[in-house]
């Protein structure tokens, strides 16, 4: 099963991956955890295969903050794909002038493509990778901001998951001009990650629903390498993150008594922080560079600030199916700029 085949069963059985998953005070070994997950993996597909989507679309709209009134507004949105196809995964660029997204367009298994923004660009979308033989999801570039009007890492390039099966699945990382090379030293199988410059990765453990950590070279008081011994946490969705203008990660966290909460993992201490709840909404959310949480329940787009105390969720819009051919919104990414947030929109 690959990514593309799961975009539907996160939500649907959770209760089934917190029966199935050790908890961490009694963790096994990744095998035993990648035997379960492969079990619950199987599971998920024979409850959720009818409702498998047909494909995925990304829209990009207009974003803007009242500073005054801390509101949120929304603008009419554009889409950068609508056809029956895998278009999905988009990452802004450090200078909010393009996004990166994996997509099937240029044959049978994924490759990575970047859409420019301008009007006028010419091509308005060019590939990355070519690869005959394998997918690539997850895309995310090398450069980034992390803080305000601060950017980490001087290279261009992207980051990204090279799909080539159990027990190879991992991170991968390609400069301009240059053959890829593995981004992380992990033998993990990695479906999802999150990196920080200064830290490490976060990495989700593919059908376990488990995150790893794997520190950087450069870390203080952080063993390198990940493996069993460096385990985070269990029953982790999907969506985890690099919070900005922090050394420390998110993730969204099931709980036993069907909540999801997003939390703060900071590494150096080893301490996991509640953040806020996402109650009924989707699983799928996504910082923007001054500290905001953007979320969607039932096609609604939310917002909460990190910076404020016992703050709730902000309305910011009510998202419009695009057309009889959509169905709900799921993934989301804030540019760095705050101007512009991507939307992927499934499929009937």
């Amino acid at each position: 099963m690959n990514q593309a085949n799961t975009e539907l069963t996160q939500n649907s059985t959770s209760g089934l991956g917190q029966a199935l998953l050790p908890c961490p005070g009694n963790r096994s070994s990744l095998l035993f955890q990648a035997v379960f997950g492969a079990l619950l993996a199987l599971s998920t597909t024979l409850v959720t295969s009818p409702a498998i989507a047909a494909g995925y679309d990304i829209w990009i709209y207009p974003l803007q903050l009242d500073k005054q009134t801390s509101n949120w507004q929304l603008g009419i949105g554009k889409p950068i794909s609508n056809r029956d196809g895998y278009d999905n995964q988009p990452a802004f660029s450090a200078d909010s002038q393009s996004l990166v997204f994996a997509s099937d367009r240029g044959g049978e298994h994924n490759d990575i493509f970047e859409y420019y923004l301008a009007k006028n660009a010419s091509p308005q979308i060019r590939q990355l990778t070519f690869t005959a033989d394998e997918s690539e999801y997850s895309p995310q570039p090398l450069a980034y901001k992390l803080a305000d009007k601060k950017s980490h890492g001087t290279s261009a390039g992207i980051r990204y998951i090279v799909e080539q099966g159990v027990p190879h699945q991992s991170v991968w990382q390609q400069e301009s001009d240059k053959p890829r090379t593995r981004a992380i030293n992990s033998m993990i199988p990695t479906g999802y990650y999150a990196h920080h410059p200064e830290l490490g990765s976060l990495l989700w453990a593919r059908y376990a629903y488990s995150l790893y950590f794997e520190a950087i070279p450069s870390s203080e008081n952080l063993t390198l390498g990940a493996d069993e011994r460096h385990f985070v946490v269990a029953n982790a969705g999907r969506s985890i993150h690099a919070i900005p203008n922090d050394k420390a990660f998110s993730y969204l966290h099931k709980q036993q008594d069907g909540d999801r909460i997003i939390k703060r993992f900071e590494p150096l201490s080893g301490s996991h922080t509640p953040l806020v709840s996402v109650y009924d909404g989707s699983e799928d959310y996504a910082w923007s560079s001054n500290g905001w949480i953007f979320n969607i329940d039932d096609n609604r787009l939310r917002a909460w600030s990190s910076a404020k105390e016992k703050t709730t969720w902000q309305a910011v819009g009510t998202l419009a199916v695009p057309s009889e051919h959509h169905v709900y919104a799921s993934r989301i990414a804030v540019s760095p700029d705050l101007q512009h947030i991507a939307i992927v929109w499934i499929r009937k």
